[in-house]
Order: structure tokens, then sequence, then C-alpha cells
């Protein structure tokens, strides 16, 4: 589904690249960590510490880690 602009893409691509690449890396960095927390939120309480890693991979990445070997 396409439901941004040509006009709004553009301006966050060119926003994006005027940052540094250390900048740009920070950013991805603090993005996949905001997704870890996002998952987090969703996550039955009675998991193990293992499962309980194992949730928010599947929930970031659509599959179990074995799966995308």
């Amino acid at each position: 589904m396409e439901d941004t602009t040509q006009i709004a893409k553009q301006l966050v691509h060119d926003v994006v690249m005027s940052k540094s690449v250390e900048e740009r890396l920070l950013m991805c960095a603090q993005l996949y960590e905001d997704a870890k927390e996002f998952a987090r939120i969703g996550m039955p309480q009675d998991l193990s510490d293992k499962e309980a890693q194992e949730f928010i991979f599947e929930r970031i990445h659509g599959a179990k880690p074995e799966e995308l070997i």
C-alpha cells in the first residue's frame, strides 16, 4: 500500500541523506530499539527470557531466526 506522496518521499529522503553516515547509523539503531519496545508492548507477560527474545525477533523480522537461514 502506497499512501505517501512522491513529494513527501523525496523530502524525507533529502533530509535523511543530508545527515552524516554516523547520524544515519544512529537513526537506524534508534529505530530498531523503538521497534523492540513496540514488540514488548504486545508481548505476553509469562515468557522466559529466551522466549521473550524470540518473540521480539519474530515480531520485528516476521520470522524465527532459523526460518531466515
